[in-house]
């Protein structure tokens, strides 16, 4: 039986393109709150207004279409590879209560990654300002998911003294 492998036939580790996706995803992300979304809703305005708009605000505004389509599939690709190969089971030295977070940050931060980009793209496509205002909205809730996701990979690390956090780091996949 393979080291990736724990007594009871779950693995002990994330697959290396899980850990992958995961960090693309990070990057990803951070790429549309830091770098796209002004442009993406002054690109919204403008062709709301009926303007054609700058060079570089249509191309700010097209980056963060594409970039978050690239959140949209690799966001389905982390969710596949994770039923498909498994995941971890939860570290030992949590408590039940801090399982239980962990599923349910876990399961609204799928929810917002696959969501969000489909609402985004609905609201630009069908010039939908439902889909866009929804978009906006959960974008701006999704913050503190990912707020209370990196804390809960914190307080495992520094507190309950897990291996949570070290198991998702590049290079310790299986």
């Amino acid at each position: 039986m393979s080291k990736a492998y724990s007594e009871e036939g779950q693995h002990d580790r994330w697959t290396s393109l899980n850990i992958w996706l995961h960090w693309t995803i990070v990057v990803l992300i951070a790429v549309q709150y830091l770098v796209t979304a002004g442009g993406m809703e002054k690109m919204w305005d403008a062709a709301k207004s009926g303007s054609n708009g700058s060079g570089g605000l249509f191309t700010l505004g097209n980056a963060h279409i594409a970039v978050g389509s690239l959140v949209l599939i690799a966001a389905i690709i982390r969710l596949w590879d994770r039923f498909a190969h498994g995941r971890p089971p939860h570290p030992d030295g949590a408590p039940n209560w801090a399982h239980l977070l962990a599923k349910i940050t876990h399961v609204l931060l799928y929810t917002f990654l696959i969501a969000m980009p489909i609402g985004g793209l609905l609201g630009w496509f069908l010039n939908s300002e439902f889909f866009a205002e929804a978009h906006h909205t959960a974008a701006e809730v999704l913050i503190y998911v990912i707020a209370l996701h990196v804390l809960g990979a914190l307080a495992n690390h520094f507190w309950f003294k897990t291996d949570a956090l070290r198991n998702m780091m590049p290079g310790r996949g299986r």
